[in-house]
């Protein structure tokens, strides 16, 4: 067989996962669009005490913690009721520095450790060894919560003994900044309008690793974070709906925070996110397929989620296969049946174009999916490169390195800094 017949062949076979996950993506969004998105009332129930919160926020030399510390304690939850526990992992002497001068105020913490061991995981671990509170929430250094977020996440939800964990949706600081974070940001809406929607109606919510809050006496039997994962979110969500709790996810409570803006951090990040959700269900497969706590949609939802990265390889060699064919083709004028069979294939695999409209349209941000086109074609095949390394490094037991993902707000939180000495 020549080349031509054996790419052309061998686009045709790795495109049938590829239209069977466009599929998928098609189902989500017709269901983000059918399914009623729950949204929650606050109220504070009567002659229930105000539980005591730990708000933790892990540090790896980002002095922007220095803004997230300043919103939090702008809470307008009692101020005797929570406590600020800033787990500082810095080496970085400036960013040591900004933090230290809020150790001044009497409900903050800066806690460290000699070590980096479990990185993310390892700094929550630690801070919890310091923290008071029955319900603990947890902020990225780069976040900004609302004033009355504690009230609106804490009350009236964890007074049901039975909800382990409350998650807001993320807002975008740095969006607009340029067509990497244009692009990360459109996915992250759709996660959140569509997939945790999703996830929502069937009680398969995921802690996202900021911007949630967590009964600590659950956590605590969970084994803490687990440090050995790099998406230790994600398995705790496993453990915790494993273990019977109910999760709740709250589409009108938005705390904002930044996405990567280089395309080097962007992919980095994404790549540990691939990993780490497929190294999960390779740990609790047995957990998710076979738990008698978890119903048959339960299962399917928290497979497509953890296994999603499945789809990674399949994009990768249908793009590689598919140009080899196109270029090794003998020239021909195009006829009307090309016409019909590349909108035909356009068609069956555009599922995720039709996911990110959705997501995006429940923004107000619809114009976006010009931009995401173009983007899905470039920095996408680059995710589906990243992300096919990330899953058979998962899938084969290989290590990942913990990235730490640049914070642009932490340049105007030095220049403050400085600012502020130079007029003392």
């Amino acid at each position: 067989m020549e080349i031509h017949s054996i790419s052309l062949m061998l686009y045709k076979i790795f495109l049938l996962p590829v239209i069977f996950f466009s599929c998928i993506y098609f189902i989500v969004a017709i269901s983000t669009i059918i399914l009623k998105t729950e949204r929650k009332k606050f109220f504070k129930p009567r002659n229930k005490p105000w539980p005591f919160v730990s708000v933790q926020i892990p540090v790896y030399n980002d002095p922007v913690a220095a803004r997230c510390i300043e919103k939090c304690l702008k809470f307008d939850y009692p101020k005797d009721k929570f406590e600020i526990i800033v787990a500082d992992d810095s080496t970085d002497k400036l960013t040591r520095k900004i933090l230290d001068r809020y150790a001044k105020y009497k409900n903050v913490k800066i806690v460290r450790r000699n070590t980096r061991k479990g990185f993310k995981a390892g700094a929550l671990n630690n801070a919890l060894k310091y923290s008071k509170g029955e319900i603990i929430v947890v902020f990225d250094s780069d976040f900004i919560p609302p004033k009355n977020f504690l009230k609106r996440i804490v009350l009236p939800f964890f007074s049901d003994e039975k909800i382990s964990i409350v998650q807001s949706k993320m807002g975008f600081l740095n969006e607009n900044q340029n067509i990497v974070t244009k692009f990360a940001s459109s996915l992250l809406s759709i996660y959140y309008n569509c997939w945790i929607n999703l996830k929502n109606n069937f009680k398969t919510v995921f802690f996202c690793g900021s911007g949630g809050a967590i009964r600590k006496d659950v956590l605590i039997n969970a084994g803490g974070w687990n440090e050995e994962s790099v998406t230790e979110d994600a398995d705790l969500s496993i453990k915790s709906l494993e273990a019977g709790y109910k999760h709740v996810y709250l589409p009108d409570l938005k705390a904002s925070g930044e996405v990567p803006f280089t395309l080097k951090s962007f992919l980095r990040q994404q790549m540990r996110w691939a990993y780490g959700v497929t190294h999960v269900f390779k740990t609790y497969w047995r957990k998710i397929l076979f738990s008698p706590n978890f119903n048959f949609m339960q299962r399917i939802v928290i497979t497509l989620i953890t296994l999603g990265w499945i789809i990674s390889p399949f994009v990768l060699l249908t793009t590689i296969f598919g140009q080899i064919a196109w270029i090794t083709g003998k020239p021909k004028p195009i006829e009307i049946s090309d016409l019909i069979k590349f909108f035909t294939y356009f068609s069956l695999t555009s599922g995720f174009l039709f996911l990110a409209f959705v997501g995006l349209r429940r923004d107000g941000k619809t114009s976006r999916i010009l931009s995401l086109f173009p983007a899905s074609l470039t920095i996408g095949i680059c995710l589906s490169f990243v992300g096919t390394i990330a899953f058979f490094k998962a899938i084969l037991g290989f290590k990942q390195h913990w990235f730490r993902t640049p914070k642009f707000g932490s340049i105007s939180v030095i220049l403050n800094f400085f600012k502020k000495i130079f007029k003392k």
